[in-house]
């Protein structure tokens, strides 16, 4: 009898915390999730959205140990808006830099000056079994914000350290991005403690060269499993970002070495209710090389100015030049 006693109080306990600790992560989701409007953004952010159809969107962190990043972001923002041979149709493309909580004020009104729309986000809460072998890293989670961003129909996500060889707006005509697609059915793949997901979803990314040879990938690259965080294309969704907070709250439940990347991976994998769509090699390149940028390649994602082959560190030398000299002209002709 006090055997059955025990066993009955261990099992009811084991429940009741099953049931606490599902309640705590709709909680936890519910709580970050972000209601109608654009309350993502940061109390002091007056930033007028443009209204546009489609969003290419970055993100700038003020925690890192220089200024590399800030600088990219102003050379990215140069060819998107301002170089003949990059820039985009602004009148149905925008282009947006989050900034985070951490970003100076006086970074934050360079890129007004330079042109850009900065966007001030609140920071996305990371769960205390998250590491990384950086705690800068974790700010990285903040840029998921671009699923909250529903005034835009789509949005392209690049990051700062990317150098253009040529318009990446027409990625938004590509076949894989004009519809969206039916979450499946796939009941081996429901998760237990993960928010509900959507009826329909779009996520489509490019293959990550760091599982296929790194420097010596070969062109056009090999398809992986797995894809780089650095350049993706979404319909942004509030139920999405919801999900994306629920599997964060659980321990264990995605590779955190990678970061976000790791979170982005594990949501949108191949095997399950939303895998990613691969977008057309052509569009970027990870670990990019000279063949990449021969075969024209429109993106090249690298810190080029440190790393990489040393055409492609001149080529990025070249598009910082000509952001230089673009804005010394402007002071000079305002003079």
């Amino acid at each position: 009898m006090i055997f059955k006693f025990r066993l009955f109080f261990v099992v009811a306990s084991a429940a009741l915390l099953g049931i606490t600790w599902c309640i705590h992560i709709r909680i936890q989701a519910a709580a970050h999730a972000t209601p109608r409007g654009s309350t993502y953004r940061g109390f002091n952010s007056t930033a007028h959205l443009p209204s546009t159809n489609y969003a290419i969107v970055t993100f700038l962190t003020g925690q890192a140990s220089d200024e590399s990043y800030f600088t990219a972001t102003r050379v990215l923002t140069h060819q998107l808006l301002h170089a003949e041979s990059t820039k985009v149709n602004q009148n149905n493309t925008s282009f947006l830099v989050l900034c985070s909580e951490t970003v100076p004020a006086e970074q934050k009104t360079t890129l007004r000056g330079d042109g850009a729309t900065v966007v001030e986000i609140r920071d996305v809460p990371v769960n205390w079994w998250i590491r990384s072998a950086e705690t800068r890293w974790k700010e990285q989670f903040s840029k998921l914000r671009v699923f909250e961003m529903e005034e835009y129909s789509r949005i392209l996500y690049l990051d700062a350290d990317t150098v253009l060889t040529g318009p990446v707006d027409g990625i938004f005509a590509e076949p894989e991005v004009v519809s969206l697609t039916s979450t499946l059915d796939r009941k081996d793949q429901v998760r237990w403690g993960e928010a509900k997901l959507p009826s329909e979803w779009l996520f489509a990314a490019r293959s990550d060269a760091a599982l296929t040879g790194e420097r010596t990938h070969p062109t056009p690259p090999l398809q992986s499993k797995s894809f780089n965080a650095g350049f993706f294309l979404i319909k942004p969704d509030r139920q999405v970002f919801a999900h994306i907070l629920s599997v964060m709250a659980l321990v264990g439940r995605f590779d955190t070495h990678t970061m976000e990347q790791g979170l982005l991976n594990y949501v949108f994998r191949r095997e399950g209710r939303m895998p990613w769509r691969e977008l057309h090699w052509r569009w970027s390149a990870t670990w990019p090389t000279e063949r990449d940028l021969e075969e024209g390649v429109v993106t090249l994602h690298d810190r080029l100015w440190k790393t990489g082959p040393q055409p492609l560190r001149d080529l990025w030398n070249a598009k910082k030049g000509e952001m230089m000299n673009y804005h010394e002209k402007r002071k000079m002709a305002a003079a």
